[in-house]
């Protein structure tokens, strides 16, 4: 098993990688830099970044996760954060013998499927977000056989102890608990299906990989699958709201962006490596909602 003495954390700030950082093994020292603090599409600054820290390990928590906006005048800042930043920190990471961590998305498939994806599966983006995290993925993976490419699926994890930090549009089941206070009713779609994860759950089998196995591309999610009213549905019974979820169809919601309709992703390979199997989403989504 490898051990890390030194890791540095890109995009500190968001949920993946506060998670990431708190689930470090006790021997780890995570160092973590917040956008403000690195923009990881400046060559310049990401070399400064390393040789100030000289991480052993690098993970890029930092994204561009506006999947509508990137379809109109967000597309130059997905493309900046989620296919140049990675290849600026891949190059540099290589260079300096740093195993890099970045982060992809199941938006790399067009969702025609109806069984889980494996990382074989042919990857088809439907929007300009999807088509920037696979731009990035390859190029990680292409930079060096240490470096890895881990596609994740629908996060959602704890806020921070001021909670001012967190956005609940980031985060479905908080953002459902907000519109719940403030209306009867919630129009869901009902014909996307992937699965939920929670991110402490993720960070552990981030951390299990990274330990026992080579680098390349691997997908990491909680078990199970579900739509996203379905979804909502149990966000409600969970915590007791009194909101009626009417599910309606891709279409009906219009969004800028189109989504797979299915992405439920395999971990087959990971759990090959050594990574013990994330639990049930529901169950993982029950002990963040009785925490809220």
């Amino acid at each position: 098993m490898k051990s890390y003495s030194k890791v540095l954390v890109t995009g500190a700030s968001g949920q993946l990688a506060r998670a990431l950082m708190q689930a470090a093994p006790q021997q780890t020292q995570c160092v973590g830099v917040t956008r403000h603090e690195l923009d990881i599409s400046d060559d310049c600054a990401v070399w400064e970044t390393l040789e100030a820290h000289k991480p052993e390990l690098v993970f890029n928590g930092a994204a561009y996760n506006l999947v509508d906006k990137a379809e109109s005048d967000g597309q130059a800042d997905a493309l900046r954060v989620n296919a140049l930043g990675p290849a600026r920190l891949a190059k540099a990471c290589r260079e300096m013998e740093i195993p890099l961590v970045h982060f992809s998305t199941d938006f790399v498939f067009d969702g025609h499927k109806r069984q889980p994806y494996e990382e074989t599966d042919a990857a088809q983006p439907l929007g300009v977000y999807g088509a920037s995290k696979l731009a990035g993925e390859n190029i990680v993976v292409a930079a060096s056989p240490r470096h890895f490419a881990i596609r994740v699926c629908r996060l959602y994890g704890p806020i921070p102890a001021n909670g001012a930090t967190q956005k609940p549009a980031g985060n479905f089941p908080l953002l459902m608990l907000k519109l719940a206070s403030e209306r009867e009713s919630v129009r869901v779609v009902n014909d996307q299906v992937g699965t939920p994860t929670y991110t402490p759950d993720l960070a552990r089998a981030v951390w299990q990989l990274v330990q026992n196995s080579e680098g390349g591309l691997y997908q990491l999610s909680n078990a199970g699958e579900v739509a996203f009213d379905e979804y909502a549905r149990t966000v409600f019974e969970i915590a007791g709201a009194s909101c009626r979820v009417e599910g309606i169809s891709s279409e009906e919601y219009n969004a800028p962006a189109r989504r797979p309709r299915y992405s439920t992703m395999s971990n087959e390979k990971a759990h090959r490596c050594g990574v013990v199997p994330l639990r049930d989403w529901r169950e993982a989504l029950e002990e963040f909602l009785v925490a809220v």
